[in-house]
């Protein structure tokens, strides 16, 4: 029984050693797309920043993991009325190597949207995104980044966000979806710590 408990231990140890982990944390800008309701008239959510981090495991040149982000956004036409979204994604990335200190990555994401207007009940979609980077290697567990994202939100009017008011100028409904997706870019700087 010791040497299956030892030659486990060992396993692990050598596990740990080709794999590790990695934790970035990020702050940007988002860029958000307009939305249109159901009656046709137009949202417009100013661009906004926000913060992020994600914890992956990382695997030669391989990385997944999960990526959370938090941005809150203003209407344009209505100051008073925002729209707070957290990102909850999976998500997996292959690194290449450009220069000893430089690596570019490229990957994918999916997971879900969390919405909270200020106006209405809060409700969660379906998102999926790309996103690509470069980073800097100070040392091997080092690194700054900067990152573009690309995150779409699939959002229905099965949603709890809806309304039903008039499409009057002065009394149009806020938040009501047509089978639209909210196209939002990320762009951060970051550090990521490997280890």
């Amino acid at each position: 029984m010791k040497k299956v408990f030892v030659l486990l231990c060992l396993l692990l140890v050598s596990q740990s050693a080709l794999a590790g982990y990695s934790l970035s944390i990020y702050t940007g800008k988002s860029f958000n797309q307009s939305l249109e309701t159901k009656n046709g008239l137009a949202i417009e959510l100013k661009d906004s920043n926000h913060l992020a981090f994600s914890i992956d495991r990382t695997i030669d040149s391989a990385r997944y993991g999960f990526y959370f982000s938090n941005t809150e956004s203003d209407f344009q036409s209505s100051p008073d009325k925002n729209v707070e979204m957290q990102y909850f994604m999976f998500q997996s990335a292959v690194e290449v190597p450009l220069s000893n200190h430089i690596n570019s990555y490229v990957g994918a994401q999916i997971g879900a949207n969390y919405i909270s207007p200020n106006f209405a009940s809060s409700d969660t979609f379906f998102a999926s995104g790309l996103y690509g980077g470069l980073e800097y290697l100070f040392s091997d567990q080092a690194r700054i980044l900067f990152e573009t994202r690309w995150l779409a939100t699939i959002v229905n009017n099965a949603s709890n966000v809806s309304c039903a008011l008039p499409t009057d100028e002065n009394k149009q409904c806020l938040w009501h979806f047509d089978g639209d997706v909210l196209n939002q870019f990320q762009t951060s700087l970051g550090f990521t710590y490997r280890f």
